[in-house]
């Protein structure tokens, strides 16, 4: 017979329990420790002579002068030992959800890097851009301001021209003043500063 089970019925006071061996006997099972964890979970059928007679002897144990101390340190002892186990799996559970916890974070950090890195490149790329923006806004406003000096100048020819022209034709200088103002839309100092010349 199985040594545990030995001190298991030794314990409940069943090991001379003529009765239980024939039970046990006739029963013709080599029972593991999972299943006297079942019994005294009470996962197994009711009906069942074994279970029957071994809660039967149970209470006898549980009202028993000398065996009840045994019996409850023992059932303080496995509360306590599941207790152990219990926390323990918890514990062992909670590292695992830290780990994965730690693991998203540690993704989510490198995405984030990555997000990070992606949007400096994307910065660079539009300051390069708006740098070339301007370059090109600057050419152009270069390019404007000569042509408005070439305009200015072309104009002062013109003006210039018309005068002399008009001087050719013996056209008295008010008359001149007065078509070269309007045709040119120009003020009386710079109508002044061409008859100055």
């Amino acid at each position: 017979m199985n040594e545990f089970l030995r001190k298991k019925w030794e314990m409940a006071g069943l090991a001379d329990d003529y009765i239980f061996n024939k039970v046990m006997l006739d029963y013709d099972v080599e029972m593991q420790v999972a299943d006297l964890h079942d019994i005294a979970q009470r996962k197994v059928e009711a009906t069942d002579p074994l279970v029957v007679k071994l809660k039967e002897r149970i209470a006898v144990v549980k009202r028993n002068r000398k065996w009840r101390p045994e019996y409850m340190r023992r059932s303080v002892y496995e509360m306590d030992q599941e207790m152990r186990e219990k926390k323990i799996r918890e514990g062992e559970r909670r590292i695992r959800d830290g780990k994965r916890e730690i693991l998203e974070g540690k993704r989510e950090l490198l995405e984030g890097k990555r997000e990070l890195l992606e949007g400096k490149r994307e910065l660079q790329k539009s300051k390069h851009e708006i740098k070339e923006g301007q370059d090109r806004l600057k050419e152009k406003e270069q390019l404007i301001q000569e042509r408005e000096q070439k305009l200015h100048e072309n104009q002062q020819t013109i003006i210039k021209t018309s005068i002399e022209a008009m001087r050719a034709l013996n056209i008295d200088k008010t008359t001149i003043k007065k078509e070269i103002k309007e045709k040119f839309d120009l003020s009386d100092k710079e109508i002044k500063d061409y008859f100055a010349e």
